[in-house]
């Protein structure tokens, strides 16, 4: 009892200090207790707000997308590149929650903040609050909960559901896993019974907090990942209806957009978006000194692949460059392609902070041959060019604000196509991708495939259009098809500046990835399995 007060008065006192500016004049230090906090409005609103660090964002220092054929990482790279060589393990995995590479590996940090969101429900009916704030977060948190179940059966399968905290008296401590099947019947009650506590979109001073439309928003990619070949290996038809219904409502609703500025999306506030983590200088975050060109003062941190580089279109035939008559140009590689590249991608040529980056040798400035260093060049001929702000200083000292999105309008467009693909209107199917292609400054030709090369453009068009924002690592494992591409090596590319001014390309192997059955889930720790009496069991195929 004494560790859980402890637990609670500290998170409020670090939330309200950072939230209310008039928190020293209101309560004394040594008198904030769990009975002032969930009979104060302002610090219980306090206590609620600090749970949200319990939703893990994408802008740790090595990015998901670098255990995955989308990115490397050189920095905080041991971890990001454990998974990518298939060497991840039960007794190793804790070894990911460093700072560098903290949201992979989610159990503890998981179940740690459980407790505080438990205690929440386990007190806040006899709460002294007024009932506007009850309802408010009681809704908020129903979907924080809900959340961070969704982040451990994406990477664990099915874990035990706590929804009690336990004191040191408890006997009942030998927790069993719940089927995942339970964990999605949990979410979606969850989520359901959030919605009518919350407005349909947060403004102001609320906005980032959870609103109705977050909550349909996880709800959908919930019960599209259920659907999915790997959560259900019998193709039930019902399980595609329900994603089906749930990608619609969030398509139908009125309050979001697709917006015409694909790479803006990301960095000032619009209509397409539905969730997103916000940052103040106060808690922000090194994305752009990690991840820029080390010419410009950057890291080069999560550098982008060849593997995702070749799988952008040419805009004028709606072809990959390795398809037959696609009109490809090895002599100009980035020329004439999709223009989701350019807004994600840093290639040699492209322009960025008001100079061409040169990724050549001999003596381009943004490679181990530049006048900054050789320790923070890219390894793959590539830098990260989505989410960086280059209006924001270039400063290691300075943290920048750019917000980490969650949900956005088209990834529902295209969980909708998903659905109705897998239920057999591959004419719907089409439109909703194109609707996606459609964007004002992508216009890419539609897709015109049925059957199986359908489903191919399907996923390459959920690949680039969400590339790097944390999806491509459990889609390749939900469709049951990373045996395939996370067996593929890590490729990057090597550019000569010939003495004429023209380039040479060469491919080069940057790392040899390995994937192996086990890895379609996250091993559970063994200290964990260890601690619950071997009442937990470990996924398939682990030691």
């Amino acid at each position: 009892m004494i560790m859980k007060k402890y637990i609670l008065i500290v998170t409020a006192l670090i939330c309200c200090i950072a939230c209310d500016g008039d928190f020293l004049d209101k309560k004394p230090l040594d008198a904030i207790t769990e009975e002032n906090v969930f009979n104060d409005d302002i610090l219980l609103t306090a206590y609620v707000t600090a749970c949200y660090n319990a939703i893990p964002h994408g802008f740790d220092e090595a990015m998901m997308s670098s255990t995955t054929d989308e990115t490397y990482s050189r920095h905080g790279s041991s971890s990001s590149v454990l998974v990518s060589r298939g060497e991840m393990n039960p007794d190793n995995i804790t070894s990911f929650d460093a700072g560098r590479f903290a949201n992979f590996n989610y159990w503890s940090k998981a179940y740690e903040q459980l407790r505080n969101i438990n205690t929440f429900f386990e007190k806040i009916d006899a709460a002294k609050v007024s009932d506007e704030t009850k309802k408010k977060l009681t809704g908020e948190m129903k979907f924080i909960r809900a959340y961070v179940y969704a982040n451990l059966i994406w990477r664990f399968g099915g874990v035990p559901l706590i929804t009690k905290t336990y004191a040191l008296t408890d006997t009942d401590y030998k927790i069993q896993r719940n089927t995942y099947d339970e964990c999605v019947d949990f979410i979606v009650r969850e989520l359901d019974e959030a919605i009518p506590y919350l407005p349909a979109r947060q403004s102001g001073s609320n906005y980032g907090k959870a609103s109705a439309n977050a909550c349909k928003a996880l709800k959908s990619r919930v019960l599209l990942y259920a659907a999915s070949p790997l959560n259900n290996p019998s193709d039930d038809r019902g399980k595609w209806e329900k994603a089906s219904a749930a990608a619609l409502e969030v398509i139908q609703l009125p309050d979001h957009h697709l917006y015409n500025d694909y790479r803006k999306i990301f960095l000032v506030n619009n209509d397409e978006v539905i969730f997103q983590r916000q940052f103040t200088k106060g808690n922000g975050t090194m994305m752009n000194v990690f991840n820029s060109p080390n010419g410009y003062g950057g890291w080069g941190g999560n550098c982008p692949l060849q593997n995702l580089v070749d799988d952008y279109e040419l805009k004028a035939t709606g072809k990959r460059p390795s398809e037959p008559g696609s009109g490809y140009d090895p002599a100009s590689p980035y020329a004439g392609r999709d223009p989701r590249l350019d807004a994600t991608i840093l290639y040699n040529g492209a322009i960025f902070r008001g100079r061409p980056v040169e990724t050549f040798i001999p003596g381009g400035l943004d490679t181990n041959e530049g006048p900054v260093g050789s320790w923070n060049c890219s390894m793959t001929g590539y830098y990260l060019h989505k989410y960086h702000d280059e209006n924001q200083v270039l400063n290691e000292s300075d943290r920048v604000t750019q917000p980490w999105v969650f949900f956005r309008l088209a990834e529902f467009y295209l969980n909708y196509a998903e659905a109705q693909y897998s239920l057999g209107n591959e004419e719907e199917c089409r439109k909703y991708i194109n609707l996606v292609r459609d964007r004002p400054g992508v216009e890419m030709p539609h897709v015109t495939a049925s059957g199986a090369e359908l489903l191919d453009k399907l996923r390459n068009e959920r690949r680039i259009e969400l590339a790097i924002e944390n999806h491509r690592y459990y889609d390749l494992r939900r469709w049951l098809i990373a045996d395939t591409y996370e067996n593929k090596p890590a490729m990057g590319i090597q550019i000569i500046k010939n003495d004429d001014g023209s380039f040479t390309h060469n491919p080069i192997t940057v790392l040899e990835r390995h994937f192996y059955p086990q890895h379609y889930w996250l091993p559970i720790p063994r200290d964990e399995i260890t601690k619950s009496g071997n009442s937990l069991t470990q996924n398939p195929h682990y030691n």
